[in-house]
């Protein structure tokens, strides 16, 4: 498996060789944005009339209702797109664009799987609808969530209430079948963005129709699973997706929707005691337990798991456009989440002689037969070890998300143009409730805890303002801009004291949290082409940051102010086909509010926030070089990141009781090569393939000297200088082939890998492909659609796709999903 990027880049290396030359001339075409929307020709090619807006180069130009299509417009392809797929503004960051016709290319039922592919990233995604489904972009690893931001259509959908592995961007508010395109940008290397860029920005433009159209989605995938035997199982899970779209007199354009996801996921999570076994006389005797070493090395027992876990979903989705003038629109969104999450029948593997169930006691106080006078207190085959009762609690959540927009874009003068967005987001409710005994338990109190964010929102506020020519001087263009962001927590813990109606019981006074952040910058950035192929861009980000009215764990913590000034800088160098961009970014990442005052609790961990945080300082490099290819291109980007104080969560004791904390450390330094090919129609056939692959190192250049207990208790005290970055593998790489048979059928085949990574800050974790690793991966996908168009004018595709094709068995700390079939069936008029 080590061996596979090697492999990978050799078939590059073979397929790029014998590329074979288009139609048009390799020479600034070849090397513009357009090269690199992949298979971006074929929609075109079977859009209905008036859905090819795209291929209208001038800016602002649509296509009129009723222009005459070619014949060869017949099969379906989705919905109409409206407007040209603009090339991306921040072109002083490389940059990766995801089409539609990609996204039907692929194996995805929810909007975080549209970006699986795509260059030096990964989203832990455990199951189809996880709301865990955390981004990783180069050196800013999945739970390092604030180093991410993902927009649709200028809309927040990053979440800064909270970090880790719950701060996942809320995907869920856009439905796949509503993305018209998605740009990745890399790097904090455009001023637009704030230092909350370090890893990348992740653009999704979504769909507007330009007439009246309705469409439908179905599908259902079905998920054989098994891992240890006793958590053997299938899990099933569908969706549908239902749109109407129209465009009256011209000027209003309206866009309603609704996306219902019902899935249930494999186990997420088992039940280890991996605090030391003993040979030693006492104990019930059970069977069923599972011996298996932990990612430490340490012998340790499985005795049960979380059980199945049951997401719903239903999206709401309006929005409503008014064109002011032909080049100036006005949209209005407004998107409704519920959302529930159960997981109620956890499985408990353990038996005692007489056929019962064996629910074991509490939490173990001590580590080894010397401190212990009862080390264990179950019995298998004569190891004695321990079984937590209140690990075998079910637990639900109900979340009720409302998202409102309201944005301008287009030209204000001849000169100028304007981007402009006002949004809105609130949790309506959220309350997640855990119950520390199973229901089959004779000893089941009904006791539990209930954590309720209460009032979790932000305001954003962007506005934009740009010009290609500055005081009409055709090689100075021109961006400036304000920024504003407020965010708010208020979270309440609360014991119950019956997990089945929730009543609630004490208020713990220890775990109130609230808070507000807020942000104000203004920005500039100029462009300046002063010689033939030759282009420099400058740039200043300044930002004023505060936080206020904040309590963590019922302690008032004064309040704080921040200010920090972010210059940029990108030289670039394009001769016919090639191109070469050296960008420089300094950037400046501010707490989020989770980290400075949310302080959570639970029977198996302890996470403490930390309202003195300094902000993370990196500066940032780049250096691309492309080379342009008829209908593709190849690309390598090179690049450095140091960032001092950066922000990370530091375990301090593992086991039966996890104990971690938010913390500032001296240094961190990434390094990383990115290799990327994509080519369509290789050798003039109907052949599209995809390639890329990163090599990364991300290390602590200067750490602290950790208090470390380990889960047997000993004491395990280590300085963090030298380790590697936790969940940062070496080695990523992607490939996506897809051959079209014919116009209306196509079939694909593609895989990701994935080297294994380290869990522990300590690194001493070093076993692979268990519970708790981070573990290497190759999953090969495949899918195979055919379009038809009924003689009524009625479009349809029908898909086939497996997930996980060859069955790799691989571990996030929980484990991935195994080999997943897929139907789905699609109708539009």
């Amino acid at each position: 498996m080590k061996q596979f990027p090697l492999t990978l880049i050799g078939l590059f290396c073979a397929v790029s060789s014998y590329a074979a030359p288009g139609d048009g001339s390799p020479g600034k075409q070849a090397q513009s944005e357009s090269n690199r929307e992949y298979a971006g020709e074929q929609l075109a090619q079977v859009a209905e009339s008036g859905s090819n807006a795209g291929a209208d180069k001038e800016k602002g130009k649509k296509k009129k209702a009723g222009e005459i299509a070619p014949q060869n417009r017949t099969v379906f392809r989705e919905m109409v797109v409206t407007g040209e797929i603009e090339r991306d503004s921040r072109f002083t960051s490389p940059s990766m664009r995801v089409t539609r016709t990609q996204v039907e290319q692929q194996n995805a039922q929810t909007t975080e799987e549209v970006l699986k592919y795509m260059p030096s990233l990964q989203i832990r995604q455990r199951y189809v609808g996880d709301p865990n489904g955390v981004l990783g972009i180069r050196g800013a690893d999945m739970f390092s969530t604030a180093r991410s931001m993902v927009y649709a259509d200028g809309l927040p959908l990053h979440n800064f209430l909270q970090a880790s592995f719950n701060g996942a961007p809320r995907w869920s508010l856009v439905g796949p079948n509503e993305i018209d395109s998605v740009d990745i940008v890399y790097g904090p290397f455009s001023a637009e963005y704030s230092g909350n860029s370090i890893g990348g920005v992740a653009n999704i433009r979504t769909r507007m129709p330009n007439k009246q159209e309705f469409y439908f989605e179905g599908s259902l995938f079905i998920q054989p699973y098994e891992n240890y035997g006793s958590d053997k199982g299938t899990f099933i899970g569908d969706r549908q997706y239902i749109s109407y779209g129209n465009r009256i007199q011209d000027k209003f354009t309206v866009f309603l929707a609704y996306n219902r996801l019902e899935a249930q996921g494999h186990p997420q999570s088992y039940f280890i005691d991996n605090t030391g076994l003993f040979n030693v006389p006492g104990g019930t005797p059970v069977t069923g337990g599972i011996r298996t070493p932990d990612t430490r090395g340490t012998p340790s027992i499985i005795y049960g798991d979380t059980g199945p876990e049951k997401v719903n979903t239903h999206l709401f989705k309006g929005k409503f456009g008014y064109d002011i003038t032909s080049d100036l629109q006005a949209l209005f969104t407004v998107a409704y989440e519920e959302r529930t999450r159960n997981q109620n029948h956890p499985n408990n593997y353990l038996h005692t002689a007489n056929g019962n169930y064996f629910w074991g006691g509490s939490s173990p106080v001590c580590n080894s037969v010397v401190t212990c006078s009862n080390p264990g207190n179950a019995s298998l085959d004569g190891t004695r070890f321990d079984v937590v009762r209140n690990g075998f609690g079910s637990s639900r959540d109900k979340r009720e998300t409302l998202n409102l927009g309201l944005s301008l874009r287009g030209a204000l003068t001849p000169g100028w143009d304007v981007d402009t967005t006002l949004s809105y987001f609130d949790v309506l409710k959220d309350i997640r409730a855990a119950a520390f005994f199973n229901h089959a338990d004779p000893g089941n109190t009904g006791a539990g805890q209930l954590q309720d964010f209460r009032k979790f929102n932000w305001w954003n506020y962007d506005l934009k303002l740009s010009t290609p020519m500055l005081l009409g001087y055709d090689k100075l263009s021109f961006l400036t801009g304000y920024h504003f962001d407020q965010y708010n927590l208020s979270f309440r813990q609360y014991s119950l004291t019956n997990y089945d109606d929730l009543t609630r019981g004490a208020l713990q006074t220890n775990r109130n949290n609230d808070g507000r952040t807020s942000t104000h910058a203004i920005f500039a950035q100029s462009m300046f082409r002063f010689l033939p192929d030759w282009d420099i861009t400058a740039g200043v980000r300044q930002e004023w940051w505060e936080a206020s009215k904040g309590v963590a764990s019922n302690v008032v913590v004064p309040d704080r102010t921040e200010t920090a000034t972010s210059p940029k800088v990108s030289l670039g160098y394009e001769p016919r086909q090639w191109k070469f961009r050296y960008s420089f970014g300094r950037a400046h990442r501010f707490p989020v509010i989770a980290e400075l005052f949310q302080s959570l609790g639970t029977p198996t961990s302890i996470l403490t926030a930390n309202a003195l945080l300094k902000p993370e300082n990196g500066v940032h490099h780049n250096f691309m070089v492309e080379y342009g290819l008829p209908k593709g291109y190849a690309r390598i980007n090179v690049f450095r990141d140091d960032i001092k104080d950066a922000i990370r969560q530091i375990t301090s004791a593992s086991g039966v009781l996890t104990t971690s904390a938010f913390q500032n450390i001296g240094e961190v330094g990434t390094t990383g090569v990115e290799l990327i090919f994509e080519q369509r129609n290789i050798l003039g056939t109907r052949f599209d393939f995809m390639f890329n692959g990163t090599w990364m190192n991300s290390k602590v250049e200067e750490g602290p000297v950790v208090k470390f207990t380990e889960s047997t208790g000993v004491s395990a005290n280590y300085s963090l200088t030298g380790k590697q970055v936790i969940r940062l593998p070496h080695w990523r790489a992607n490939f996506f082939g897809t051959y079209h048979v014919t116009d209306a059928w196509d079939v694909s085949l593609s895989g990701r890998y994935t080297s294994d990574s380290y869990n522990d800050p300590d690194n001493r974790d070093h076993v692979n492909k268990v519970f708790g690793s981070q573990s290497d991966f190759f999953f090969m996908d495949f899918k195979t659609s055919y379009r038809y168009r009924f003689n009524n004018g009625l479009k349809s595709r029908f898909s086939f796709g497996i997930s996980n094709l060859n069955n790799d068995k691989a571990w996030v700390y929980h484990p991935y999903p195994q080999r997943t079939y897929l139907l789905e069936a699609a109708f539009s008029y």
